[in-house]
């Protein structure tokens, strides 16, 4: 992956995610299958990772994930109002990138490990930088 502000608001969104106790993906149903696939890979190549991954369907195009114990992130073309959420632009082709980046940081043993998820992973996130990039 490039080094784009995209792909830095994927990788918080990921970091999020696996620091969560479980997360619900709001999501239009298209989706279903490949939830249900990162919830077994998550399993089988980080097994010290225990979480719940709940699948809701909306009639949005958006994609919301709310985390427990985690501040939130979306995958919409629109920014959200809050800078709580993390927002990432695009659709549903973007759930492929951010799939594979928590399967990634799982694998490397993310959230237990030091360092693993780069040096972006200590810093204070700026939800405002990223979108201003975005736009």
């Amino acid at each position: 992956m490039s080094s784009s502000s995209g792909d830095a608001a994927i990788s918080e969104l990921a970091r999020r995610i696996l620091r969560s106790s479980g997360v619900k993906i709001i999501h239009d149903g298209e989706l279903i299958e490949e939830i249900e696939s990162l919830a077994g890979e998550l399993s089988d190549k980080a097994p010290k990772i225990i979480f719940g991954i709940e699948s809701q369907i909306s009639d949005s195009e958006d994609i919301f994930f709310m985390n427990t114990n985690s501040a939130n992130g979306i995958i919409s073309q629109n920014p959200p109002v809050s800078l709580e959420v993390v927002w990432i632009k695009g659709g549903n082709e973007k759930w492929e990138c951010l799939q594979k980046k928590i399967v990634e940081l799982g694998r490397a043993g993310y959230p237990g490990c030091i360092g693993c998820a780069g040096p972006a992973a200590s810093e204070p996130w700026d939800e405002a930088f990223s979108r201003e990039q975005n736009i």
